[in-house]
């Protein structure tokens, strides 16, 4: 996290590796590949995501081992350092950007937001829709500017306000059903 407590793209892997272990104790290179896959299929390759280490996590006592393998394997475990700092994250503020990594850390905090309480769950889910808001309003203001209008841009900002604003109805929706 960055000085503001919001996520950066290598907090994803960390985020990601952290969640993982949410379904109980599980092998080092069953937790490296979940993680490689998952981003990868939501981000496609990223050279910037690589940097980060699960072994790190270790060092850092967000991870344990449990036990080994036959194949002297390490089974890994979350710490209770390492749930604490899980929640961190998925309390953590996303910066709103149109970033593949920024697709990254929602779909991440989605998937693992039940491990926060559920007056934590809305607050998160509430910033989501804020972030989709203002990407609306954001997106209006350019379609005001007829003469950035070239091309197919007026199209594609018209598509793309539409997808912002069914993406917060969706939140809405979310936070309704949770209120």
């Amino acid at each position: 996290m960055i000085q503001d407590s919001s996520l950066v793209p290598r907090d994803a892997i960390r985020l990601a590796a952290l969640g993982a272990l949410l379904q109980g104790d599980r092998p080092y290179s069953e937790i490296a590949r979940e993680v490689r896959q998952f981003t990868a299929r939501i981000v496609g390759p990223s050279l910037e995501l690589l940097g980060s280490s699960i072994e790190l996590l270790r060092l850092e006592g967000l991870l344990e081992t449990a036990s080994r393998q036959e194949a002297d394997e390490p089974i890994l475990k979350l710490t209770e350092t390492g749930l604490a700092a899980l929640r961190d994250y998925l309390r953590a503020d996303i910066n709103p950007d149109a970033s593949v990594h920024h697709r990254l850390l929602i779909a991440l905090k989605l998937r693992f937001i039940g491990v926060l309480e559920t007056s934590e769950q809305l607050a998160q889910l509430r910033a989501l829709e804020r972030i989709n808001e203002a990407d609306a309003v954001r997106l209006d203001d350019l379609l005001e500017r007829t003469e950035w209008h070239d091309g197919f841009l007026r199209d594609w900002l018209i598509s793309e306000r539409g997808a912002a604003e069914q993406r917060a109805q969706w939140y809405r929706r979310l936070i309704a059903q949770r209120s």
